[in-house]
Order: C-alpha cells, then sequence, then structure tokens
C-alpha cells in the first residue's frame, strides 16, 4: 500500500505538468500551413478519349465509306487560378488542354493526323482537409472545343457547353506549396459537327461516322500553392 500510495501522489504531482505540456505537443503536431488566399495549381500528364456522342472506337462500312480504328491517349494539362475562402472551398477558373491521337483506317476518304480540344471553366473545389492532405473536388460548367484535323486548310470540330468533374489529392510539402494528383473528366455536350474543306464550312447533328465529339480525361502530377 504503501508504494501504491507514493505512485499515487506522484502522478498527482506530475498531472499540472503533463497538462501544461498538453498544448505545446498539439501545436507541435499541427503543420504550419496557409490554406486561405489566392491559389494557382497546374497539371501535366496524360489523356484519355471517353465515349461521349461519338464512340472512341469505329469499325464501320455504310455508303462506301470504311472507318476503323480507334482515338489513342495523348498529352494533356491544365491551370487553374482562384481564392480559397477557408480551409474548404475554392472558387476560381480552369483552363484545359488535351491531345488525341486518331488511328484510323479510311476508305474514301483521309485520314486526320491529329486531334485536341480544349476548354475553359469556373470552378468550385469543396475540400476535406486533413493534416498536411486536401481531397478535393471540383465541380464547374464551361465551353469547349474539339478539332480533329485532317491537314491546316481541313477539319472537323464541334464546340459547346461542357462540364467538369476535377478529383484531386494534394499534400502540402512546405507551408504554401503542395503537389499532389488530379484528373480532369471533361463531359462535353457538343450536338453539331463542322466539316471545313478550304474555304467551305458546314454543320450538322453528328452521327455514328464521326469521330467526336467525344469526352476525355485528363490525368496527372499537380503543383500549386496558396499566395496573400
Amino acid at each position: 500500500m504503501t508504494q501504491l500510495a507514493r505512485l499515487l501522489r506522484s502522478a498527482v504531482a506530475l498531472t499540472p505538468l503533463a497538462l501544461a505540456a498538453a498544448p505545446s505537443v498539439a501545436q507541435a503536431a499541427r503543420p504550419r500551413i496557409d490554406r486561405q488566399g489566392g491559389q494557382w495549381g497546374i497539371m501535366l500528364g496524360g489523356s484519355a478519349c471517353l465515349p461521349g456522342r461519338s464512340a472512341c472506337r469505329q469499325d464501320l462500312d455504310r455508303d462506301g465509306v470504311r472507318i476503323h480504328g480507334h482515338t489513342r491517349p495523348s498529352f494533356g494539362t491544365s491551370a487553374e487560378l482562384g481564392y480559397r475562402f477557408n480551409r474548404f472551398i475554392f472558387l476560381g477558373a480552369s483552363y484545359h488542354f488535351g491531345l488525341f491521337n486518331p488511328d484510323y483506317d479510311f476508305i474514301a476518304g483521309r485520314p486526320y493526323r491529329h486531334a485536341y480540344q480544349h476548354s475553359i471553366y469556373a470552378m468550385v473545389r469543396p475540400t476535406l482537409p486533413v493534416w498536411r492532405f486536401d481531397f478535393g473536388l471540383g465541380l464547374g460548367p464551361g465551353f469547349s472545343r474539339q478539332v480533329f484535323r485532317i491537314r491546316e486548310d481541313q477539319k472537323d470540330y464541334s464546340q459547346g457547353f461542357s462540364w467538369v468533374i476535377a478529383p484531386s489529392i494534394d499534400i502540402f510539402v512546405t507551408r504554401r506549396i503542395f503537389v499532389g494528383f488530379k484528373a480532369d473528366f471533361l463531359l462535353n455536350a457538343h450536338r453539331n459537327v463542322c466539316r471545313m474543306r478550304g474555304s467551305d464550312t458546314a454543320c450538322r447533328r453528328s452521327n455514328d461516322l464521326d469521330l467526336g465529339p467525344v469526352h476525355q480525361v485528363l490525368f496527372g502530377f499537380r503543383l500549386g500553392g496558396t499566395f496573400l
């Protein structure tokens, strides 16, 4: 009992010291991060075709026209600028550019040399901050233009309303700089396809002989930071 009493007296004596040290330990465990203020970000990586009004793979033979092949992955990038009102909400604008690699065999037609999409969006990103990590989901409406080019004066294109869904995972490596990974799902609502052949341009409702419009996903490494 004497030994137990001594232990109890020691615990009581140390309790004020432990309580005094607890805030310091908690403060040391909490990282010093400035999440609020202006925020910028860039993403570099790849791109891939997603089926939309048109398919990413074609194997058609109709009315003397044969199209066989698929729209292959390529390079993609995006950039954003806006303001983070608090730890949980970012509001801003973003620009996205993604290449396609059309690999098709044509009969009664010329193959496409390259294709691309560029778009701009207004974006809101709800974010869940956990220690140094940010788990975000960007959402927003915008405008996109998609081009499948045969040569300089010959191309098929579509343009119009688009929507972005952009999940991201970031980690702050310094007080204001973060790195991470992001995927941008660009969902297009284009209805018409325009064919430019020299000085002549004609637009019509898209059909299953067209390679676009399709959706696109951009994905890759992300670098960004806060300022002000």
